[in-house]
């Protein structure tokens, strides 16, 4: 199962889809990027994808491997805009000349499955 009602994701374990977030209000260069990530409720971060804008709008795509290792329960999830970003030796961006966080934190429900593939 994959649903997306408003800003709340739910999705079983393991299972796959995708949102395309579009935003308005600013314009993106080439080079800025996005960065979802996904937290447990601990703050732990479980998870995080950056992403290229273009035309407004970018698609975050759940794979299997992304949540099939995670214990079903409550999660938050964020985007941050990361303006010109800067990255380090291993190519994870660590800083940018502007970092923008549009929304505060939203649910993710992850469900627990009967079987298994």
């Amino acid at each position: 199962m994959f649903n997306v009602d408003g800003t709340n994701i739910s999705l079983s374990r393991g299972d796959t889809g995708a949102i395309e977030i579009a935003v308005d209000g600013y314009e993106f260069g080439e080079l800025d990027r996005a960065v979802f990530t996904i937290k447990a409720g601990n703050g732990q971060e479980v998870k995080k994808h950056i992403y290229r804008i273009v035309d407004g709008k970018f698609t975050v795509t759940f794979y299997n491997r992304d949540t099939d290792t995670l214990n079903p329960g409550g999660y938050t999830w964020d985007v941050r805009f990361v303006i010109h970003p800067y990255y380090d030796e291993n190519g994870n961006i660590v800083d940018g000349d502007q970092v923008l966080t549009p929304n505060l934190p939203m649910n993710c429900t992850l469900l627990t499955v009967v079987g298994n593939i």
